[in-house]
């Protein structure tokens, strides 16, 4: 996952190992506490989008998005994952999209918060790509697809390291359209990676984006035992 947002942003934390009372997850952090992609040690991945197509509703008083995943790592499956959204301030929060990737009941779902209804999508257990912009979102969502359209043509295509080098693609420039992407004020501002093989989870994190002079020095967080 590329995270894309303003580059005066605070710069959030390296990922770490948090324990519960029965769950063991990784996420990074942002300075506040909240954060955007984790991992529990039943193989359930989550990561949020913000939804820019969907306009945020003004006047009400704003709860940070960063909570969501947070809270719902506690989850032991993509079933409870509805209930415990609605069980959160969500109508003080903005839209948002949720993916959710379970690896023990192979399933892939899309949870999305428009601030009137939670619903969710089940989707196929292929390979995907979501996208998120606040340049135009329909812009730049079909762009990207044609380039990972293209790019799933080429040799080596679902590795580890193409994934990596799809991450850092900058087709068809430098832009708010390229997968890495750079704007004035605004640029991918760090790159995750979850691998779950072997009963092993692994988070990888790099801060900035995977194009940098330091792309290779990906760092690595604790990793966890999967039940």
């Amino acid at each position: 996952m590329n995270r894309d947002e303003s580059l005066r942003r605070p710069v959030a934390l390296r990922p770490e190992l948090h324990r519960t009372e029965n769950r063991c997850s990784i996420y990074p952090r942002e300075p506040s506490g909240g954060t955007w992609i984790g991992v529990n040690n039943l193989g359930l991945s989550l990561a949020l989008m913000n939804w820019h197509a969907t306009p945020t509703r003004q006047g009400n008083r704003v709860i940070s998005r960063g909570v969501v995943v947070k809270t719902l790592l506690s989850a032991d499956n993509s079933n409870q994952l509805h209930s415990a959204l609605i069980a959160l301030p969500l109508h003080q929060m903005p839209p948002f999209r949720l993916i959710a990737i379970a690896l023990r009941e192979r399933s892939v779902a899309e949870l999305r918060w428009n601030q009137d209804q939670l619903l969710t999508k089940r989707c196929d257990w292929t390979a995907q790509h979501w996208f998120s912009s606040g340049f135009d979102e329909s812009i730049v969502q079909a762009k990207r697809a044609e380039i990972c359209e293209n790019e799933w043509k080429k040799s080596g295509a679902g590795t580890l390291q193409w994934l990596r080098a799809l991450h850092r693609s900058h087709l068809p420039k430098p832009s708010a359209l390229s997968i890495c992407m750079h704007s004035e004020n605004a640029g991918t501002v760090s790159y995750t990676e979850i691998v779950l093989e072997n009963s092993l989870g692994v988070m990888r994190y790099h801060r900035g984006p995977l194009c940098g002079d330091s792309a290779d020095l990906i760092e690595r967080s604790s990793s966890l035992r999967l039940l």
